[in-house]
């Protein structure tokens, strides 16, 4: 006999049974045991698990007595359906509430973690871990000021490990800004850096080389990361909330002075951005031109905005025509 797939929901023992009884003239089911080479009782504990799934029933005489398997086996797939639709539906609420449960998470870090001090010193070497549980502990926005940025790079932002937190960040949706000095436009090799910190819609200034003191950066309330003077020198990590506050309205001024990248050293993909905007494409059609993600580009669409100071994106059209961004 050629095997067959085993029915959902049926033992072996009982399948074995079914097929038979279905397969065989009307009988006892003393018979069909006889028949399978089975004791009695055994076969009475399979027809049980029959009955059960209502594929099997004995009646006068103790008859076995099957249904067209159309309907018997088809009531069964019934039941597993609507069972796996209920799975389907349990497993989309919980996928729905992990972002609650991550903020509980976060919460009770905050709450009832172990206390910290409120300050302590990071070496380098560390850093990567401690951006990344100060990003998992806080929430709101993460923003930077770099004092000076080289080919190699200084300061936590340059760690490799710490460059992919903060693209996480950025693809779950954190706002990001960042303050650069101005020297740093006269690297050669800082358009490509500046392209690729922009793709994970980080908003970009720059302020005047002297009008940035210290390099620090904040991680919502969590904890604000300063680096201390000196080449190779450690992290200075400042929890209290007095201090974030001070820092985050120091971050705040130098903001608002701090101006947007403008006119040609615009990055290529803003300029393509622009371009496929002033045309009229959606912004799904944008995501398919760029090959980025819709929430990326509706990101992006909104940094530009607050960039060029513009509340609407017709006033953005304008903003950038001004400045020689597109024709």
């Amino acid at each position: 006999m050629n095997a067959q797939p085993q029915t959902v929901g049926l033992s072996a023992d009982a399948e074995q049974l079914y097929r038979h009884v279905l397969r065989s003239a009307p009988a006892t089911l003393a018979r069909h045991a006889e028949a399978l080479g089975w004791q009695v009782r055994h076969a009475q504990r399979v027809m049980a698990d029959l009955e059960r799934l209502r594929l099997a029933r004995r009646v006068s005489d103790d008859l076995v007595k099957v249904d067209d398997p159309r309907a018997g086996v088809g009531r069964l797939l019934d039941t597993e359906e609507a069972d796996l639709d209920e799975r389907r539906r349990q497993l989309l609420s919980l996928r729905g509430a992990l972002e609650s449960f991550e903020s509980d998470y976060r919460r009770g870090l905050q709450l009832s973690g172990p206390r910290v001090p409120p300050w302590e010193q990071v070496a380098p070497s560390e850093a990567a871990s401690v951006v990344e549980h100060l990003s998992r502990t806080s929430r709101g926005p993460i923003v930077q000021v770099t004092t000076q940025v080289g080919t190699v790079g200084t300061g936590p932002a340059h760690d490799e490990g710490v460059r992919r937190r903060w693209e996480e960040a950025a693809g779950s949706g954190r706002e990001l800004r960042a303050i650069f000095p101005l020297s740093v436009l006269t690297d050669p090799q800082w358009h490509s850096v500046a392209q690729q910190r922009a793709r994970s819609a980080e908003q970009q200034r720059y302020l005047a080389d002297d009008a940035i003191g210290v390099e620090f950066g904040i991680f919502g309330r969590s904890g604000v990361m300063l680096k201390e003077a000196g080449e190779d020198a450690d992290y200075l990590l400042l929890r209290p909330p007095a201090i974030i506050d001070a820092f985050t309205t120091l971050f705040d001024e130098l903001w608002r002075r701090a101006e947007p990248l403008l006119s040609r050293d615009a990055s290529a993909q803003d300029v393509k951005l622009l371009e496929l905007l002033s045309l009229g494409f959606k912004d799904e059609a944008i995501a398919r031109q760029m090959g980025l993600g819709l929430r990326t580009v509706r990101r992006r669409i909104a940094a530009l905005m607050e960039e060029h100071g513009s509340d609407t994106r017709f006033q953005l059209g304008l903003a950038v025509s001004r400045r020689g961004l597109v024709d």
